[in-house]
């Protein structure tokens, strides 16, 4: 057999040595796998691996003119390594792209460079507009992916638009991109005759990497990218394949970054903040008042300490989320608590390294913090994730004179994730909030296995026990929320399989009745949950048409007794066009069961069912309009009904619409409306209406100033004949300027305004308790809407590195 299989070799080796070119000067020259040929017999196929390329260093450092002319660079440009063979990801898998890209990579003891010379045979299909950092959008952009410890893991993102504009994030395998991470580095980008030139320039103290001795090459991965809005194009270097699973696993080990400046120990970030404030505090509702503040001053600090320069410590004091941007409230009719997404920076930046497949890092729990401190980063095969963080919001929640008035809960998070060669891992999670004596605990182990590149296999176990020792009972009980002692398991166990036309997963989910968890995110216990989703992608080798898929999403849910409660069957088609054009048609087939213990109402369990069928639209056919609407109508359960009644099933009617221009390029105008009516199934009678109306205005002045203007209208107008909603209208209103050099450093100047329907019968009350009547709090003759809430600020912060 020994014998047989020599010759096999021997004539593989050849092929593979024939079709392997004779020089390799630039890392273009290896062609992408899908075009490598290999040599083999007797059944064996030899492929080609691919050579390691080598990031030289730059004795001076690159400028953005030794791009410009072609075909002839600059000597500098010369001594980087070249990458003129980018392959196409979108929508043609592994295509040659239609618009040329060449990259241009080195370093110098104290930054990397990245050059991308884009070329468009229609210069003018290039969009670019002057638009807030990490608000690129629609335009086109180039992005790196520097993934400096090479674990396939985790990565910085770094982007920019043909004017230079910067977006930069932090990437990683499980939560996809985490924008509100910021660090400082300089763009330039310019618009040629033949498309356009961007060159970065990432400081090596902006970067967190393993040390290394001074004679010693370091290996980081590495991902280029172009996105080309006209045609939907997006291009790759390496290759990026739709069968292969993850984007890191496909990242180019590259070596270099020899004898680099290692980053600056400790970053301090500190703030003042002044304004003048009004807001109705509401706290005790027989009591409301206005609170005016003149000119109030408060200050606060955010730390960042570089530990072995792979490790970091982020503190907080004091912090200030007042540039967050505008609240998106649930929509009214929701049977569960509604997921909100995390808009504040020091819960937002490195969270990956909290998250599991059962959630127990939910910050939108903690509502107000004083202090929080994090700790994150690798140590060798190792992740490390560490926070700990106050909350003044249980404290605040209560009258003054209440004996939990001025009190503050205790968050705790701890993970540790190890390693297990390139695509797995397997980790631990302790999670802990305490609260005046009470607590609620969870921990547990979890783990990613990859095989083959398509195949994912996630799994946790997790155990919580909860305490409230002011309501404790004898004895463990099925509990729905702390108020009584309990404790309980939850466990996971899921399957994903990824490949380039088809994709599928299927997760089984099991919570016990007594597994409660106050720092993550959690919906309802006692269920047993199978679902899963299939997905077919139809990828046209031309015509106007990029991509179409057909998806089949289902769930069935079962209690611990074996009881079926629901069960859900969610079928949609997408197709994709060219000019950023896309039309999805969507279904929604349910079956909700509701039981006594979900609604006293109920006598015994009830069978409701639903449907409901929508359309959607969008499109930006030339850079400055962007445009998307959609309707879906059908059958829905009203559950909100009014107190006395149980839940019914109503008609539910839902347009929107979206439009977005760019008439000139520093503004951008982005404005929605979106409606919602309930009515009955028999009379048509409205159970309500609800409106909301958003509008944001941003005048990008330079890449450092900004003005940026928000308003927002919501109402929900109930028939209290048909629901227990409440009325309610709120008019939101921020105007806000920047100046924002760097990222740290940056001035604010803004306001904020808050107008709410408030219940007339508020009032000051007399020792008698009844209202004085020479002192409303709400005047009978006001207008509808009453302003209470009002902040005029100004906010400075300035970057210190150490």
């Amino acid at each position: 057999m020994l014998l047989t299989l020599i010759p096999c070799l021997f004539a593989g080796v050849l092929a593979a040595s024939a079709c392997t070119p004779s020089s390799l000067p630039s890392a273009g020259n290896r062609l992408p796998a899908k075009f490598q040929p290999a040599g083999g017999c007797c059944g064996i196929t030899l492929v080609v691996p691919p050579a390691q390329n080598l990031i030289p260093h730059l004795a001076i450092a690159p400028k953005l003119g030794d791009f410009l002319l072609l075909p002839n660079h600059s000597a500098v440009a010369a001594q980087m390594l070249r990458v003129p063979h980018f392959i196409e990801r979108y929508p043609d898998d592994g295509g040659r792209p239609d618009d040329a890209t060449t990259a241009y990579l080195g370093y110098t003891h104290n930054a990397f460079y990245a050059a991308f010379v884009c070329k468009d045979p229609d210069p003018k299909d290039v969009r670019a507009h002057m638009v807030a950092r990490d608000s690129l959008g629609n335009d086109d952009k180039v992005t790196l992916f520097l993934d400096t410890f090479g674990d396939h893991r985790r990565a910085f993102v770094f982007q920019s638009n043909a004017d230079g504009i910067q977006a930069d994030a932090l990437y990683s395998e499980q939560n996809g991109y985490d924008y509100s991470f910021d660090t400082v580095w300089d763009t330039w980008g310019r618009r040629t005759p033949y498309g356009f030139v961007v060159l970065m320039r990432i400081p090596f103290v902006s970067l967190y990497f393993s040390k290394a001795r001074p004679d010693q090459l370091r290996r980081w991965g590495i991902i280029l990218e172009r996105d080309v809005a006209s045609n939907g194009e997006s291009d790759f270097w390496p290759r990026s394949r739709h069968d292969v699973a993850g984007r890191l696993t496909q990242e180019r080990i590259v070596e270099g970054f020899q004898d680099i400046g290692h980053g600056q120990n400790v970053q301090l970030e500190p703030y003042a903040l002044a304004r003048n404030l009004r807001q109705l505090n509401s706290v005790n509702p027989v009591n409301p008042y206005f609170e005016d503040k003149h000119l109030q001053g408060y200050a606060g600090l955010d730390a960042k300490f570089i530990l072995h320069n792979s490790l970091v410590l982020d503190t907080t004091l004091n912090p200030d989320f007042s540039q967050v941007g505008v609240d998106n409230p649930a929509a009214p009719n929701q049977r569960f608590p509604a997921y909100f997404p995390e808009v504040r920076p020091f819960f937002i930046e490195n969270s990956s390294y909290f998250q599991t497949p059962i959630n127990l890092y939910y910050t939108d729990n903690i509502v107000r913090p004083q202090f929080g401190a994090r700790l994150t980063g690798k140590a060798g095969p190792w992740a490390l994730g560490l926070l700990g963080v106050d909350d003044r919001g249980p404290g605040e929640a209560v009258p003054p004179g209440n004996p939990q008035a001025n009190t503050r809960a205790l968050d705790y998070l701890a993970r540790v994730d190890r390693d297990l060669g390139k695509l797995s891992d397997v980790g631990v999670i302790y999670a802990d909030r305490e609260y005046l004596g009470s607590f609620n605990r969870d921990g547990g182990v979890d783990y990613r296995a990859r095989f083959r590149n398509r195949w994912t296999v996630t799994g946790q176990a997790m155990t919580s026990e909860t305490s409230n020792l002011s309501n404790s009972t004898d004895g463990e009980q099925e509990c729905e929320s702390t108020s009584l002692d309990c404790s309980g398991q939850a466990y996971m166990q899921g399957i994903s399989y990824s490949a380039l036309h088809n994709s599928w997963w299927i997760n089984y989910d099991d919570t016990a009745a007594g597994f409660v968890t106050d720092t993550g995110f959690f919906r309802r216990p006692d269920v047993r949950q199978a679902k899963g989703s299939y997905n077919y992608t139809f990828r046209p080798a031309s015509g106007p048409v990029l991509s179409d898929d057909i998806d089949f999403y289902t769930e069935r849910i079962w209690d611990h007794h074996g009881t079926p409660l629901d069960f859900y069957f969610n079928p949609s088609y997408n197709i994709n066009f060219k000019r950023q054009t896309y039309f999805g048609l969507w279904a929604n087939f349910g079956q909700d069961r509701l039981r006594p213990i979900d609604y006293s109402q109920l006598t015994g369990d009830v069978e409701y069912h639903s449907h409901v069928a929508g359309a959607s639209f969008s499109t930006s056919p030339v850079p400055y309009l962007g445009f998307s609407a959609s309707y879906s109508g059908g059958t829905v359960i009203n559950y909100s009904p009014p107190s006395n009644d149980a839940p019914a099933p109503v008609d539910e009617s839902q347009p929107s619409i979206s439009v977005e221009i760019k008439a000139l390029r520093a503004i951008d105008l982005q404005n929605s409306y979106s409606f919602t009516r309930f009515s009955t199934l028999n009379s048509g009678q409205t159970v309500y209406d609800n409106h909301q109306i958003v509008s944001r205005w941003n005048y990008q002045m330079t890449k450092a100033a900004s003005l940026n203007l928000i308003g927002q209208y919501i109402s929900t107008l109930p028939n209290e004949q048909y629901t227990d909603a409440s009325n309610s209208q709120s008019l939101f209103a921020d105007a806000l300027f920047t100046y924002m050099p760097h990222p740290g450093t940056a001035f604010y100047f803004g306001y904020i305004g808050n107008f709410d329907n408030y219940d007339r019968s508020l009032c000051t009350r007399l020792p008698d308790g009844l209202c004085n009547s020479s002192d409303p709090i709400l005047p009978t003759n006001s207008p509808t809407l009453m302003n209470d809430g009002k902040t005029i600020y100004v906010k400075m912060t300035y970057l210190l590195r150490f």
